[in-house]
């Protein structure tokens, strides 16, 4: 026996506003994790960025064989790189500079832990480099130290090795995890 279609079937306005109400509660309950997740992407991201600066400016010393020196403005959120070409390691008129970077809305240099992943101390300004700055070598050399980043509930710690200048990224939640 062959069914026959009703012409006039389909779907009610009922029907329709239930499956709609249905789409808005799942909705509802799966956005607050999809905003926790787009924090957690924003903060790596910036992570990897100041990472990815530290080797730019590593790289130009090598290739342009003068110190690059990186300047951190932590009460300000700042921090920006130079080629020191006289050598005198303050930025002077004329001297190459790359950006001055901010940290995006939500970070700032600081850090939740009470040491650092070394168990070394961590500053209140979370940056442990002598005079808040990085000096490379035109051998790709640099001094050593730490800048930290954190949010209201995360910390990431940026370790600059200072032969190598490889930079090792830790994550704090209740303990420090190597990243990469």
């Amino acid at each position: 026996m062959k069914a026959r279609m009703n012409p006039r079937a389909g779907v009610t306005l009922a029907e329709l506003m239930v499956v709609l109400v249905i789409v808005c509660i799942l909705a509802a309950i799966a956005l607050p994790g999809l905003g926790a997740f787009s924090s957690r992407k924003t903060f790596e991201h910036q992570a990897d960025q100041l990472g990815a600066y530290f080797h730019q400016a590593r790289e130009r010393a090598i290739h342009e064989g003068i110190y690059w020196r990186i300047i951190f403005k932590p009460g300000e959120r700042q921090w920006f790189a130079f080629g020191d070409v006289n050598g005198n390691t303050r930025y002077d008129s004329g001297e190459q500079q790359i950006g001055t970077c901010i940290l995006q809305q939500g970070i700032t240099f600081g850090c939740h832990a009470a040491s650092g992943p070394n168990n070394t101390a961590i500053p209140p300004d979370g940056i442990t480099f002598a005079d808040n700055r990085i000096n490379f070598s035109p051998m790709g050399a640099c001094n050593s130290g730490t800048v930290y980043l954190c949010t209201n509930d995360k910390s990431m710690g940026l370790r600059v090795l200072p032969a190598s200048g490889t930079v090792l990224i830790y994550e704090y939640i209740r303990s420090w995890r190597l990243l990469r």
